[in-house]
């Protein structure tokens, strides 16, 4: 959870090859998000992608459903207990470019637990509900991820993540390098690939995550 009246802007920029014939670039992936309080934060979603279908040699670029959302802090963590973190977003299927208009709202919403182990290792779980703005029916979806400080400026993380619905499920998982500048810019990669059969078959972006106090708490 991000502090009072702090702004953060992450961003990624990658290629996820679908299948064979499908694949995507992402440029970028931006989340802007910024924190009412030390409980509650509002955030913004919005992905620029070229669509590329070998089969048919097309490419198809513009931007997916803007989503808007909330954090909401329901328990702070303490030395025996995790944190517990509501998630709610909704993907707003007109905000979007015309090949890429869904045609419901898409909320995904998720309870999120994390725990930090020691000053180097957290471990969070989160699960929850996705809907794809095409279908009415909801797919379940599970994260669990550890994140290892390496030093001071390096730091080391995986996931295991999926979502599963009436067809094969998909499962995947990544690894991440961050290195920290500062205590407001942070660099990194993650690669990815699925581990199921359904699954997207692997992804490759850099990102970023530069933040600002816009007003000190007093």
């Amino acid at each position: 959870m991000l502090d009072k009246n702090y702004f953060q802007a992450e961003w990624e920029a990658g290629h996820e090859t679908i299948t064979s014939s499908l694949s995507t670039n992402v440029y970028p992936n931006l989340v802007l998000r910024y924190g009412l309080s030390k409980q509650f934060e509002i955030n913004a979603e919005v992905n620029l992608i070229t669509a590329r279908d070998q089969s048919l040699q097309k490419n198809t670029t513009g931007i997916e459903p803007v989503s808007l959302g909330i954090n909401y802090l329901l328990l702070g963590e303490t030395a025996k207990s995790p944190a517990v973190i509501f998630s709610g977003q909704f993907a707003i299927p007109f905000i979007a470019s015309k090949n890429f208009t869904a045609s419901h709202l898409a909320p995904t919403l998720e309870l999120i637990v994390a725990k930090a182990i020691n000053k180097k290792l957290t471990l969070a779980f989160s699960n929850g509900f996705f809907w794809d703005g095409f279908s009415t029916a909801p797919s379940f979806i599970y994260n669990a991820s550890a994140s290892y400080n390496l030093s001071d400026k390096w730091m080391l993380s995986t996931e295991w993540f999926g979502f599963i619905n009436n067809s094969p499920p998909q499962h995947n998982t990544d690894i991440s390098f961050s290195y920290s500048v500062n205590k407001s810019l942070q660099f990194g990669a993650t690669a990815g690939t699925g581990i199921s059969s359904a699954a997207h078959k692997s992804y490759f972006a850099i990102n970023g995550v530069w933040g600002h106090h816009i007003k000190r708490s007093r």
